[in-house]
C-alpha cells in the first residue's frame, strides 16, 4: 500500500515540479508547448507529430573511377498539421563542392562540383534540377512544389544522381585507398520538418553533425566481384552474393554465440569468397533509422558473433568486425563487441540494444552511423575500446532517441562519453579515462572563448568551443547528475527518458523536464547552472576561523565539495557535500571541523572533481 501511495503522490506532484520551470524558454519552443506537441512533464505532447519517409535506393560504386551513381524512390508522409509548399532536400556530400563553405581547409585539388542531381520527379511531375524550381543553397536543395503537400498526404519522389569520392577527401567517410571505401551521405534525402523549426535548413560545413528523420530503407549496393559490403541494416541476399562455401559459413556465423571467423588472414585474398559475377548487388533492409551508410573492401577480414541483448525475450544482435589485416587491435574487436553489446544492454544505459545488427568497419575515422561505426585502428588497446564503445553508444543517441546534433550536440556526445566510463573501470583497469576527461576539459575551461552549453552547436564554428561544450563539459554534466541522483534514480530517469522518446525527436527541455519528472524533484537549479550559465570548475579554500573552513566557488560551477582533513595523530576524516548545497548560497560554503586545534592539513577535492586551479586547495598548519 505504501508503494502505491508513493506512486500516486509522485504522479500528481511530478507535473507540478516540471511545469514550474524557471528556465529561459525561446519563443519557438513556447509555441510548441502551446500547441501541445511538447509537454512540460518531459513526455511527448498529446499533439506530438513526426513526418516519415521510406527509401528504395539503387547505388553503384565504381572504385577505379572513385564514383558513386544512384537512383532512388522516396515516399514522404506529411503527418504534420501544416500544408507544405516547398521541399527541402539535404545534400550532405555537397560539402565537397568547391563553392561551399567548410569549417577547415581542404586542398582545392580534391574538391569538385559536389552531387550532380540529373533527374527529379515528384508525384509524376518532372522538375528540372538546373532550373528555377530547384535552388541549391549550400548543402540543401530547395524545391518549390507544383502542388502543395496537404496534411496526411504523401509525396512520391524519384531522383537520379552521382557523386565523386576522390582519395584524400575523408571527412567522416570516404575513399581510403587500397580498395577500401566507407560511403556515407551519398544520397540526397528529405530534411527533417518538425514542430520547432519547420524545415531544417542548416548548412553542413563539417563540424556540427546531423539530424535525420526516422525512415525505412531498402538499399541495393552494386560493387565489383571481389568486394564485400557491410551496411546499415540486415543483408537480405547472402546466398546471391557469396559463393556456396561462404554462404554456408555465413549461415553458421548467424547462429554462433562465439566469435566466428568468416574471412581471416589466410584466405582474405581468395577468389572464391563472393559470387563469380563481374558485379554483385548486395541487398539491405533497415527500419526506423535516420540514415544509411555502407563500407566496402576487397581485402578485409571479417569476424562475426551473436549476443543476447534482451534476457527476457532472448533477442540477439549480430555483431560484425570488418578490418584490415595489419590492424592488430581489431583481432579482438568481435570479442570486445560481444561484451560491449551486453554491457550497454544490461547495465548503462541498461536498455536492450534496439537494432538487429552492429558493425565496426575499420576505415580511418571515429564516426557513428545507424548500426555501424567507421573507426580507425589505435596504438593502445584502451584507445580501441574507448573509440568503439563511444561510437556504439551513439546507437541510443541520436539513432534510437533522435536528438538534433546540429543544434544540441551535447545531447548525444555527453551520453556517449559517459557510457564507456563504467566499462573502462571494470574491464580496462589502469586506463586513464577520467584523467583524460580532465585534461580535455582543462584545455578551455574558464577561457573567454568557452561558451555555455545551450549555445546552438551550429553557431560554434571554432573547434575548441565546439568540443568543450559538446564533449567535455557535457560529460561532466552527466557524470555529476549521475553522482547527485545516485545510480538507481539516474538509471530510472534515463531509461524512462529513452522509452518516452524512442524513435522521436526530443529537445533539451524534454530532457530536462523528463529527468525532473522521473527523479521526483525540480532540477532547474542544476540545468540552469550547468547548461545555461557560463562558468567553470574552480573551488578554493578560503578563511579558517573558529573551527570553520570556508570553501569558495570561484568558477561558479556547482560541484561536490570533498574535504580531506588530516590530524596530527595520523588519523583522517573525509567530509563530502553534494553539489546542491551551492544552490542559493552565493558561491560560499562553511564547514565546521571537529578538533580544529589538532588539524595538520586540509586538502580540497579529489581525483574525480575537476579544478582548473589547484594551487589554493591545500591548507597546511604548523
Amino acid at each position: 500500500m505504501r508503494h502505491f501511495i508513493f506512486w500516486v503522490v509522485f504522479l500528481l506532484c511530478s507535473p507540478f515540479l516540471s511545469s514550474q520551470t524557471e528556465l529561459y524558454i525561446p519563443v519557438n519552443i513556447q509555441k510548441a508547448y502551446q500547441k501541445g506537441s511538447r509537454d512540460h512533464s518531459g513526455e511527448p505532447g498529446k499533439n506530438y507529430w513526426q513526418n516519415k519517409a521510406s527509401y528504395r535506393i539503387q547505388v553503384k560504386l565504381e572504385p577505379d573511377l572513385s564514383k558513386v551513381t544512384g537512383s532512388q524512390i522516396i515516399v514522404y508522409q506529411n503527418n504534420s498539421p501544416d500544408t507544405i509548399r516547398e521541399l527541402v532536400i539535404t545534400v550532405l556530400s555537397d560539402i565537397q563542392n568547391k563553392a561551399n563553405a567548410r569549417d577547415w581547409n581542404v586542398p582545392l585539388s580534391i574538391l569538385n562540383d559536389g552531387v550532380q542531381i540529373t533527374s527529379l520527379g515528384i508525384n509524376g511531375m518532372d522538375y528540372d534540377p538546373g532550373k528555377q524550381a530547384v535552388t541549391r543553397i549550400g548543402t540543401n536543395a530547395v524545391v518549390q512544389l507544383k502542388e502543395p503537400l496537404l496534411p496526411g498526404r504523401t509525396l512520391n519522389i524519384e531522383m537520379e544522381w552521382n557523386v565523386m569520392y576522390p582519395p584524400g577527401l575523408t571527412i567522416r567517410n570516404g575513399n581510403y585507398g587500397d580498395s577500401t571505401f566507407f560511403i556515407a551521405y551519398f544520397y540526397p534525402k528529405v530534411a527533417v520538418y518538425d514542430d520547432l523549426d519547420g524545415w531544417d535548413r542548416r548548412n553542413y560545413s563539417g563540424m556540427a553533425e546531423f539530424f535525420g528523420e526516422f525512415s525505412d530503407y531498402e538499399v541495393f549496393v552494386t560493387v565489383p566481384q571481389k568486394f564485400k559490403v557491410w551496411a546499415t541494416g540486415e543483408l537480405q541476399n547472402a546466398q546471391e552474393v557469396l559463393s556456396r562455401k561462404y554462404f554456408k559459413k555465413w549461415q553458421e556465423a548467424q547462429q554462433s554465440m562465439e566469435v566466428y571467423s568468416m574471412i581471416d588472414s589466410t584466405n582474405y585474398l581468395d577468389n572464391d569468397i563472393t559470387a563469380k559475377k563481374a558485379w554483385n548487388t548486395w541487398h539491405f533492409k533497415a527500419s526506423m533509422v535516420p540514415d544509411f551508410a555502407f563500407g566496402t573492401s576487397d581485402k578485409f577480414l571479417w569476424d562475426v558473433v551473436n549476443v543476447v541483448v534482451d534476457p527476457e525475450t532472448g533477442r540477439k544482435v549480430n555483431f560484425n568486425a570488418a578490418y584490415r589485416k595489419d590492424s592488430k587491435d581489431y583481432y579482438g574487436m568481435a570479442e570486445l563487441g560481444k561484451k560491449m553489446m551486453h554491457d550497454l544492454s544490461t547495465r548503462v544505459p541498461g536498455v536492450p540494444y534496439p537494432f538487429p545488427v552492429m558493425t565496426i568497419f575499420n576505415g580511418n575515422a571515429g564516426m557513428e552511423f545507424p548500426m555501424m561505426c567507421n573507426n580507425a585502428s589505435e596504438k593502445e588497446w584502451g584507445g580501441t575500446v574507448v573509440l568503439a564503445y563511444h561510437e556504439a553508444s551513439h546507437t541510443y543517441f541520436p539513432f534510437y532517441v533522435g536528438t538534433n546534433e546540429r543544434k544540441y550536440a551535447w545531447m548525444d556526445e555527453g551520453m556517449a562519453n559517459l557510457f564507456p566510463m563504467f566499462y573502462m573501470e571494470d574491464h580496462v583497469p589502469g586506463a586513464p579515462y577520467l584523467s583524460s576527461r580532465k585534461t580535455r576539459y582543462y584545455s578551455l575551461a574558464g577561457q573567454e572563448i568557452e561558451t555555455n552549453m545551450m549555445t546552438l552547436t551550429d553557431h560554434l564554428r571554432l573547434w575548441a568551443p565546439y568540443r568543450q561544450a559538446s564533449y567535455n563539459k557535457s560529460f561532466y554534466a552527466n557524470y555529476f547528475l549521475y553522482d547527485y541522483l545516485g545510480t538507481d534514480v539516474f538509471l530510472k530517469s534515463l531509461r524512462s527518458y529513452i522509452k518516452s522518446w524512442a524513435y522521436k525527436h526530443p529537445m533539451p527541455y524534454d530532457f530536462f523536464n523528463s529527468f525532473s519528472t522521473y527523479s521526483g524533484q525540480n532540477l532547474d537549479w542544476f540545468w540552469h547552472n550547468w547548461y545555461f550559465e557560463k562558468n567553470h570548475a574552480d573551488l578554493a579554500l578560503g578563511s579558517f576561523e573558529n573551527g570553520e573552513i570556508e570553501v569558495i566557488n570561484k568558477g561558479r560551477l556547482f560541484l561536490p565539495v570533498v574535504l580531506n582533513v588530516y590530524y596530527r595523530d595520523g588519523s583522517e576524516k573525509v567530509i563530502r557535500n553534494d553539489l546542491s548545497e551551492w544552490n542559493g548560497r552565493n558561491y560560499k560554503l562553511k564547514f565546521k571541523l571537529d578538533q580544529a586545534d589538532l588539524i595538520n592539513k586540509i586538502i580540497l577535492g579529489n581525483e574525480i572533481i575537476p579544478d582548473v586551479d589547484e594551487s589554493n586547495n591545500v591548507m597546511q598548519f604548523n
